[in-house]
């Protein structure tokens, strides 16, 4: 099946415009399809955004039965956005602390959702944005995307709860390889660790086969289909004390990391790397 995208023309529309996210619909309003809309920042995740997407969730109308997420361009999302993260790392601990608990809940407040989401993994995902990807229901991606989590390579405590969904998800020995290293994998590995379900030959088939199966799950009795997620994701609650707690947790841990003179120095570095890639161009 292959889908053509439109956005509406008429009838429900957002309340708003938005600037660095987006939304179509497919299938008389059943499927949304969500991205993260800052592509020559490869999507990276800022506070506007995090407004942005939290308020767009919400305004979503009845008929959706079921999300995918997705970047704009080239990239899925590549994390936190690099002033965001000098900004942190400029402020104090305390604060740092509350902040980063704000920045969590506006992206993972998708999870309040009584649909499923799929990520539709079409481009590198890195840091923050594999995170939000690893907090939805469904992942696809094909062979050759780059994944990443270099929290580690910033001196950095995981966060967007990593620490909550990546052992639940993988296992715990490979959550440790990928938090504790920062290695890179593509998307043949992440299907074999079993982070991904599905993993494509090319990027332009990921969203297309998301959209078969959001399709696929659209087409059930709604009631069937939510009260099964809400079954296996309080079967994820379970876990650890639960996704509360484990924020709690990586806020703090983050807040302390943020004042170490070695994770200023990684993000100073990597924002001269950003710059003079730009002058390159």
């Amino acid at each position: 099946m292959r889908f053509r995208f439109a956005r509406l023309r008429r009838g429900f529309r957002m309340r708003r415009a938005y600037h660095t996210v987006g939304c179509i619909f497919e299938e008389n309003k059943t499927i949304a399809v969500v991205s993260l809309s800052r592509p020559e920042q490869l999507n990276a995740m800022n506070v506007e955004m995090g407004h942005e997407f939290k308020q767009m969730l919400n305004e979503l109308p009845h008929t959706v039965r079921c999300v995918v997420l997705t970047g704009k361009g080239k990239a899925f999302s590549a994390g936190g956005d690099i002033q965001f993260l000098e900004d942190r790392a400029r402020d104090t601990p305390h604060h740092n602390t509350q902040e980063m608990l704000r920045f969590y809940d506006r992206f993972l407040s998708m999870r309040r959702l009584k649909v499923p989401i799929i990520s539709a993994i079409n481009g590198p995902a890195v840091g923050a944005g594999l995170c939000l990807a690893m907090a939805t229901d469904i992942r696809v991606t094909y062979s050759e995307c780059m994944l990443q989590l270099p929290f580690s390579t910033f001196g950095l405590h995981p966060g967007m709860a990593a620490t909550f969904f990546l052992p639940q998800v993988a296992g715990y020995e490979t959550a440790l390889r990928l938090l504790l290293t920062g290695d890179k994998i593509n998307g043949k590995q992440a299907k074999e660790m079993g982070l991904v379900s599905e993993c494509l030959n090319e990027p332009e088939d990921v969203l297309t086969k998301s959209l078969e199966i959001a399709s696929s799950i659209a087409s059930c009795p709604p009631v069937g289909i939510e009260t099964t997620l809400m079954t296996l994701r309080r079967q994820q609650e379970l876990y650890s004390g639960g996704l509360a707690s484990a924020l709690a947790r990586e806020a703090d841990a983050q807040a302390a990391c943020y004042a170490t003179p070695e994770f200023l120095e990684q993000v100073l570095a990597t924002k001269e790397r950003i710059s003079s890639k730009k002058k390159q161009r």
